[in-house]
C-alpha cells in the first residue's frame, strides 16, 4: 500500500513538541502501512536529530525519516510569527521542498491518538485541494482580517479553518501557483492579517477547503472542557506550547505524562516554565476583579453609544463571570481527570528511550 506521508516543521526550541508529535503519530498509524516522515528543519541540533532517528528506528513499522533544510528569508517582508521568526510559514515552503503529490501536515504542538492512514486515504471532493477542521476560536474570515476580506471581495462571515492539521493535495496547489500567490499576499498585507500562513491559506483558498470532522484537530481547551478523558483525536495545543509553559488542566497533564513515557520529560524547572506558573497564579488572583470591572466597562461604553465596544467588553465580562462561577466544579473535575491521566499507559515500549 502507498506510504503515509507526514510532514512537520520545527526548530530546536520546538523539538520536544516535535518529538512527542512523532512518537504519538507513529504509535497510531496502522501496522500495515509504512510511513514517510519529513521534518522541515529550521535549526534542529545534531543531537536532537539523532534522538528523533533513534525514536523512529524503535518502531516496528517501516519509517523513513528525512530532514529538509529550509530558508525562511523568502518571507522577510511578512509579519514575524511566534518566537520572532518566520518558521510559521513552513506550511507554504513545503510546496517547494517536497516532490510528492499529497501529504498530511501536522503542527509540532499536537498529540496524535487516531490512525493517520485513514486521513491520508481520504478522497477530496471535486474543487477541494485541502482538508482541515474549522477553527474553534477564529470562526470567520472577518474575525481574522475584515479589511482583507473586503479588498478580496470575500464574505466576512466565510468559514475559517485551523491549519494545524491538514490533508494537502500538493500537485493541485502547485498547479494554482499557491506558493507565489501566498508570498505576494503575506508581503503585501504584512501587519494586517492575524495568523500568518494560516491567513494566506484561508483567504487564498476560500471555497477550496474541505471540512474535516473535529476529532482530526481538537483544541486543547476543548479537551479541558470535556467531562472525561476520551481521546481518539488529534489533540492540538493551540494556546501554548506545553513543554515551555504551564496551562493547568487535563491537556497539560496529558502532555507531560506522554512526554515522560516517551523519554523526553518536560523540564518544569526551566526559567520560562517557572515564569508561566507565576503568571497563572496572578491570573487567578485577579480573576474576581476582572469579573467586576468588565461588566462596568461594558455598561459605560453602552451609555456613550459605543455598541461595538460595549459588546466586546460584555463578551469578556461573561467569560470571567463564568470562570469564577465554574471554578469549584472545574477544579474538582480536573483533579479527577488528572489522576486518571497519571495512570495512563501509551504502549511506547517500541521506543528505545521509553
Amino acid at each position: 500500500m502507498q506510504p503515509v506521508v507526514v510532514v512537520l516543521a520545527s526548530n530546536e526550541r520546538y523539538f520536544p513538541g516535535l518529538y512527542c508529535a512523532v512518537a504519538s503519530a507513529l504509535r497510531h498509524v496502522s501496522e500495515k502501512r509504512s510511513v514517510n516522515l519529513w521534518v522541515l528543519d529550521g535549526g534542529i541540533s545534531q543531537p536532537s536529530r539523532e534522538m528523533l532517528q533513534r525514536l523512529v528506528d524503535g518502531f516496528a513499522k517501516p519509517v523513513r525519516l528525512e530532514f529538509v533544510a529550509i530558508d525562511e528569508s523568502v518571507f522577510r517582508g511578512a509579519t514575524l510569527g511566534p518566537g520572532e521568526s518566520h518558521m510559521t510559514y513552513c506550511r507554504i515552503l513545503l510546496l517547494r521542498s517536497l516532490n510528492v503529490p499529497r501529504v498530511i501536515y501536522l503542527d509540532c504542538d499536537v498529540l496524535v491518538f487516531r490512525d493517520l492512514s485513514k486521513l491520508f486515504d481520504l478522497e477530496l471532493s471535486p474543487g477541494k485541494i485541502l482538508a482541515a477542521v474549522p477553527d474553534s476560536e477564529t470562526l470567520t474570515l472577518g474575525d481574522d482580517a475584515r479589511k482583507i476580506a473586503g479588498a478580496m471581495n470575500l464574505p466576512s462571515e466565510g468559514a475559517y479553518f485551523n491549519c494545524g492539521v491538514m490533508l494537502m493535495n500538493l500537485d493541485a496547489l502547485r498547479e494554482e501557483h499557491f506558493f507565489e500567490r501566498a508570498v505576494e499576499f503575506l508581503n503585501c498585507w504584512s501587519g494586517t492579517y492575524r495568523f500568518w500562513d494560516q491567513s494566506a491559506i484561508n483567504f487564498l483558498l476560500h471555497r477550496q477547503i474541505a471540512e474535516l470532522c473535529e476529532h482530526w484537530n481538537r483544541a486543547s481547551w476543548r479537551f479541558d472542557d470535556q467531562d472525561n478523558n476520551d481521546l481518539n483525536c488529534i489533540l492540538h495545543y493551540t494556546s501554548s506550547a506545553p513543554w515551555l509553559v504551564e496551562t493547568p488542566g487535563p491537556a497539560q497533564v496529558l502532555f507531560e505524562r506522554f512526554a515522560a513515557e516517551a523519554g523526553l520529560p518536560v523540564n518544569r524547572r526551566s526559567v520560562q516554565f517557572r515564569i508561566s506558573v507565576r503568571q497563572r497564579f496572578w491570573r487567578n488572583a485577579v480573576a474576581p476583579l476582572r469579573a467586576l470591572v468588565f461588566p462596568i466597562a461594558s455598561w459605560c461604553w453602552r451609555l456613550i453609544g459605543k455598541a461595538d465596544k460595549s459588546a466586546a467588553y460584555g463578551k469578556v465580562a461573561r467569560y470571567w463571570l463564568d470562570y469564577i462561577r465554574n471554578a469549584p466544579r472545574r477544579r474538582r473535575l480536573h483533579g479527577q481527570r488528572s489522576q486518571e491521566i497519571s495512570r495512563m499507559k501509551f504502549e511506547l515500549h517500541a521506543s528505545p528511550l521509553a
